[in-house]
């Protein structure tokens, strides 16, 4: 079985892939920023019978990216897949966001990610072997409103994953790059804390709008565990498959966006009534809930 390093490991999709592929029998080692977030995720293994470590690593210190790879490679001599599933999702337009905020959804999402790439692909390259799990977004190649940063922060994330995956080939390095839409998880949760309020924003529109969305994202959204099968699939995948959505509204969001114009896509925001937005949206990405 494999040694599996998660980063952002102690609620959602990080303590749900770290459940998950311990059950398939895996070594994991679930790292977090504080070890006292991980009070539910060492529960929930121990009400399951698995054996999940629980490791400090903060994303956004280097220091302690090298020294949390540094112990998994003394006790295990090895990490075969990295899953960087850390990450933040403040929403905002591109203008009422202040730069300290956009910096940190870069410095967690996209440089948080290559710090624990740079620090285990020696390992891997050495041995010739290694899979990176990169967990983007379907924001990772669609960018909406009042989520430019996070979706910029994605693209990049999917733009040095793409480049990465071709750099790495020759030495039997797999990089996968998995794409959730709508998940009910605490980030998604979180999300609206920061909005300026649409009473107080030049944009009251788009903000009313994003709050629409995202309550019915948290209604609606996918249980994280439907993210941990498809990194499972992508672990086990044989063929060179990079990207890898997550369900099928995942995929209708691209499939619905690929068919549109960049043209197209924008002007869908001319509605300055919420019902034909939605109409309109309902429309263009029918099986979207």
């Amino acid at each position: 079985m494999s040694v599996i390093l998660i980063t952002g490991s102690n609620s959602g999709i990080g303590m749900a892939t770290a459940l998950y592929l311990a059950e398939k029998g895996h070594r994991i080692y679930a790292s977090m920023r504080d070890l006292n977030h991980g009070n539910d995720l060492q529960a929930a293994a121990t009400a399951k019978n698995l054996s999940v470590k629980t490791i400090r690593l903060d994303v956004n210190d280097e220091t302690s990216v090298k020294e949390a790879v540094a112990d998994v490679l003394s006790k295990e001599g090895r990490i075969d897949i990295l899953i960087n599933n850390a990450g933040i999702g403040p929403l905002g337009t591109i203008e009422e966001t202040d730069e300290a905020l956009a910096k940190s959804i870069f410095e967690t999402n996209f440089f948080g990610a290559l710090r624990t790439i740079r620090a285990v692909l020696p390992s891997m390259r050495e041995k010739k072997s290694g899979t990176i799990i990169n967990v983007s977004s379907t924001a990772g190649r669609i960018a909406p409103f009042c989520m430019g940063l996070y979706s910029a922060s994605k693209f990049a994330l999917e733009a040095a994953s793409e480049a990465l995956a071709q750099e790495v080939l020759s030495f039997g390095i797999r990089v996968r790059i998995v794409e959730p839409a709508f998940i009910t998880t605490p980030i998604l949760e979180k999300a609206l804390d920061g909005l300026k309020p649409a009473n107080e924003s030049s944009y009251p529109n788009a903000v009313e709008r994003i709050q629409m969305l995202f309550a019915n994202g948290n209604e609606n959204g996918g249980a994280p565990e439907s993210v941990a099968e498809t990194i499972e699939a992508a672990i086990n995948s044989t063929d060179a498959q990079l990207r890898f959505p997550v369900g099928g509204d995942a995929r209708m969001l691209l499939d619905g966006r690929a068919r549109m114009s960049d043209e197209e896509w924008i002007a869908m925001c001319r509605h300055d009534s919420h019902e034909d937005y939605f109409q309109e949206f309902a429309t263009r990405f029918p099986t979207v809930k």
